[in-house]
């Protein structure tokens, strides 16, 4: 069955050879668009036909499983929604002139997304997610190299190498670097306590750095305001899943559940949920706001999940159960809500030329459906009560409070807390684009075209639909729960039997008209207050997004400044571990044959890059063209190894995916 939307994603991916800008991404996102809808049609067999099923594809095994069939519904529906709303919305990078380029990495992005999810075999895993993290790197480079050089960086020394490490220490024991998930815990037992203990942590940080919670946060928001808004969605709606899904499977499936990695978790979850929000409220670019954001909600995430792994261990299997359904069911409704919010970034560069919110302003009327779509994203992702962020971190907060737990108790408060945060940075994101007057930036604007409406739409109905029915999605995630860890539900309820969303709904709507014609407001036409001041700009009159909370960022000023200061000292970390590697591989590639060229850091930072850093692959490659110097005396030019090597790179890919 898998031929089927691989063989489409593939044909998207060399749609580009077509030539023209406008009619190769038309193709690539027809051919992904009809991609993902057969991956959903497959998805929703498996689901009723029954779990797991298997198919070898290219001699790779590939099993749909109770734990990745949610996230394969998260890869399909999102990337569904993003191939129809890129059809019009890389208009705005026609520019860039590469309809290739973006069509082989978007068809390579999720293709490689969907291995990840499906594999079975660790060392497939591991290729798949390099193949990912590569394809992701160049979009994050599609207009800013600085933002792509540090997201590589990160990446390769908090993900290649731990997984690496990873590998290396399962072959010690088993000989062999190709294990099927189904061994690890056989692997696991004849582990040495140190090698396990270094086996989980190499895990955790790689999925840590790939979600971009603390401290890896630093690369989020340049990564996610430098990629296309289209990439920036599937960035924040599915990669940063694949890292939840991959932990899950790895540290809770294939290998025994550990209590202690389960309170790193907790501590790293509480933590990245109150600084990516706090540095959320304080964003005024729309795109660096939910950077941010996404950093924030990824900590919800990582709090469930600790929980289970901790109550899990602990034997305390309805509270499990209860903590990793939650963190599972956030993982879809934040894919949902998050996915909307990038897309509506995108109309604003689409429209105004911007995402800047200090620009934007008065665009309710000139883009009413986008204020509307707006609004339900902005609202599930506060999680206010009949939009589908609320039952998720509802059941966070019951499953840290029942817990009896001190520090679970003290996070699910924390996590109240900082929903109501996020309802404040939601209120500004909205309120900043479209309230008040149109300005000359936004005076002209129009209402994106209706392609890109809706891909939007279809992610804000499956948000309203699952907030007030949400027990359409309960059967997809208890069998994911109940299967993939091997927990019950035990005498915990969720509530779903006593949650009536449409009781809610009747009684909200009938107070809401009430209080209208009780508490009617009165208008009238009144000369603006100048406050003394003869004359005023006619922009002096409204508030930008960088004047909101001014008085909560001055008496929160040292809280702010120590993020910063642990910012500092992580991208400090990381430059010298990359000092490191290019002293070491200045050393591992010299043969005396000629006088090495030396990198430094700083250099590396302004070195001019391609689709993949010359400058950091510059060792590895001066190491391959020595290799050819020696063996047969041909000189060969940088330019003309690249070529080579970025030949041979796609040569690969379309021999694996054809």
């Amino acid at each position: 069955m898998m031929e089927i939307p691989i063989a489409l994603y593939s044909l998207s991916a060399i749609s580009g050879l077509v030539g023209d800008f406008k009619r190769s991404i038309k193709i690539s996102s027809v051919l992904s668009a009809m991609a993902s809808l057969s991956l959903l049609g497959i998805a929703a067999h498996a689901l009723s036909k029954g779990l797991p099923v298997q198919e070898s594809f290219l001699g790779i095994l590939l099993i749909i499983d109770s734990l990745s069939l949610p996230f394969l519904f998260i890869i399909a529906l999102l990337s569904l929604v993003v191939s129809v709303y890129s059809i019009s919305y890389m208009e705005v990078h026609r520019d860039t002139g590469r309809p290739l380029a973006y069509t082989l990495l978007y068809g390579t992005f999720v293709i490689s997304m969907i291995f990840v999810a499906l594999t079975s075999n660790l060392l497939w895993f591991v290729f798949f997610w390099e193949m990912m993290t590569l394809t992701s790197f160049v979009f994050v480079s599609w207009r800013e190299q600085d933002a792509g050089i540090k997201y590589l960086l990160t990446m390769q020394l908090a993900n290649t190498v731990p997984l690496f490490v990873a590998l290396g220490i399962i072959y010690s024991a088993t000989g062999s670097f190709s294990v099927d998930y189904a061994t690890l815990k056989e692997v696991a037992s004849s582990l040495s306590p140190v090698q396990l203990k270094l086996l989980y942590a190499m895990f955790l940080v790689t999925f840590l750095a790939k979600s971009g919670s603390v401290p890896f946060q630093f690369w989020v928001p340049d990564a996610y305001e430098a990629a296309p808004s289209n990439i920036a969605s599937l960035m924040a709606g599915v990669m940063e899943k694949m890292a939840v899904y991959g932990l899950i499977r790895l540290l809770c499936n294939a290998l025994p559940c550990s209590e202690s990695v389960g309170y790193v978790l907790v501590i790293v979850g509480i933590l990245t949920m109150a600084f990516g929000t706090l540095y959320a409220l304080r964003e005024t670019h729309a795109k660096r706001l939910l950077a941010y954001s996404s950093v924030g909600q990824m900590g919800y995430i990582w709090f469930a999940v600790g929980m289970g792994m901790v109550f899990l261990a602990k034997g305390m299997e309805s509270l499990a159960y209860l903590a990793f359904l939650a963190g599972v069911f956030h993982s879809f409704n934040h894919t949902l809500f998050k996915g909307l919010l990038f897309l509506i970034s995108g109309n604003f560069e689409y429209s105004t030329g911007t995402a800047d919110l200090n620009e934007l302003g008065g665009l309710r009327r000139a883009m009413p459906y986008s204020s509307l779509f707006t609004v339900i994203g902005a609202l599930s992702l506060a999680g206010v009560p009949l939009f589908s962020g609320f039952l998720s971190k509802w059941m966070i907060y019951q499953a840290g409070y029942y817990s009896g737990i001190g520090l679970f108790v003290f996070g699910s408060v924390m996590a109240v807390f900082m929903s109501a945060v996020t309802l404040a940075y939601s209120l500004k994101f909205y309120t900043s684009a479209f309230g008040g007057e149109p300005n000359e930036k936004t005076e002209n604007a129009r209402e994106v075209p209706s392609g890109m409406l809706l891909g939007e739409g279809i992610l804000a109905l499956i948000s309203l639909v699952i907030g007030v029915f949400p027990v359409i999605a309960y059967p997809l995630l208890t069998i994911s729960v109940k299967r993939s860890v091997a927990v019950t539900m035990g005498s915990i309820s969720t509530d779903f039997e006593y949650f009536s969303p449409i009781d809610l709904l009747l009684a909200a709507s009938f107070f809401a008209v009430a209080s209208y014609f009780i508490f009617r407001p009165k208008t009238a036409n009144v000369k603006p207050w100048n406050a003394g001041a003869l004359f005023l700009p006619e922009e002096r009159y409204g508030a930008k997004a960088r004047d909101y909370y001014r008085q909560y960022f001055t008496e929160m000023g040292n809280l702010y400044k120590l993020g910063s200061a642990a910012g500092r000292i992580g991208r400090a970390f990381l430059s010298a571990l990359m000092s490191i590697y290019l002293v070491l591989a200045r050393g591992l590639v010299y043969t005396g044959r000629e006088k090495k060229r030396s990198f430094t850091l700083s250099e590396l930072r302004h070195y001019s890059a391609r689709y993949l850093d010359e400058a950091f692959f510059a060792p590895i490659m001066d190491l391959v063209k020595n290799i050819a110097v020696l063996a047969v005396g041909i000189s060969v030019s940088m330019d003309e190894l690249f070529l080579a090597s970025m030949l041979t790179t796609v040569i690969i890919l379309a021999l694996l995916v054809l």
